[in-house]
């Protein structure tokens, strides 16, 4: 199966799933959410796949949400796009039944982070730029699995801040597994990918089964669900910040709304005792 937005294929016994919007930096449409739930389906009936590698075309794995996309005019809209698309797409490669690696280089930026969190293993290059900014834009994080992969303290800053870490870092946290030079990338994924593959497949995919509900039975699922009902009305919440950051972005772009906060918070208040 193949799309000018996603392509989906078999390389031996490793399925792939492959962002291809490369001159937007494979920035996420509604489409392609679908796409990537299709995607885990096909590779899940494949009994040739025992390995399935998530990863981009060109610079990027992907910018995260392509903010040119439109968005439901009100809540409920919004609601059911997130749960219906996007949060599905999330949850298909969390309940993957193969193992699942994420092939991190460029930017791997908000909802596309979070669905590199819900694979099962994730490798980046070195000086990758990860982060979730959403809290930037008047949001939040799309897929609340963080805190029970990184500890609250790391997932705090990082959500609560929406900063931008390197892939170096992202190893250091345990947002990934491994960070390695650009040009080691695709070799460290395989050999990863080689370690599943030589298990046997019932045991692993049960072992997997059992890893995840211990991580829903403490709370992730309700956690996720619950926040994404909050998300899902996160249009309705007024901010005079935020509606003159997002005037500036419409006007000017997201690195000039930037800019614009950077410059309004530049002036630092002393430090106490």
């Amino acid at each position: 199966m193949s799309d000018d937005e996603l392509l989906v294929h078999r390389e031996g016994y490793v399925g792939v799933v492959e962002f291809n919007r490369p001159k937007r930096q494979n920035a996420f449409t509604w489409k392609m959410y679908d796409l990537v739930s299709d995607a885990m389906d096909r590779h899940e009936d494949d009994d040739e796949v025992r390995v399935i590698v998530v990863r981009g075309a060109g610079p990027s794995f992907s910018s995260g949400f392509d903010l040119g996309e439109p968005v439901g005019a009100d809540h409920v809209a919004k609601q059911k796009q997130m749960t219906r698309i996007a949060h599905r797409a999330r949850l298909k490669v969390w309940n993957q039944p193969k193992p699942t690696i994420a092939q991190i280089h460029g930017y791997c930026l908000g909802g596309a982070h979070d669905l590199a969190l819900a694979c099962d293993c994730a490798i980046a290059a070195e000086d990758a730029k990860l982060g979730v900014p959403e809290i930037q834009f008047g949001m939040g994080s799309p897929f609340l699995l963080m805190p029970w992969i990184v500890g609250l303290r790391k997932t705090k800053e990082l959500l609560l801040t929406g900063k931008t870490i390197s892939g170096t870092q992202a190893a250091e946290y345990g947002i990934v597994n491994y960070a390695v030079p650009l040009d080691k990338l695709s070799d460290r994924v395989l050999e990863l990918a080689e370690e599943f593959a030589q298990v046997p497949p019932p045991a692993l995919m049960l072992q997997k089964k059992g890893i995840n509900r211990a991580v829903e039975m403490s709370g992730f699922s309700n956690a996720a669900n619950a926040w994404l009902d909050l998300a899902g009305v996160g249009r309705l919440w007024k901010s005079p910040e935020v509606e003159e950051f997002n005037a500036v972005a419409a006007r000017d772009g997201i690195k000039a709304a930037l800019q614009w906060r950077k410059a309004k918070y530049a002036k630092k208040p002393k430090a106490g005792r």
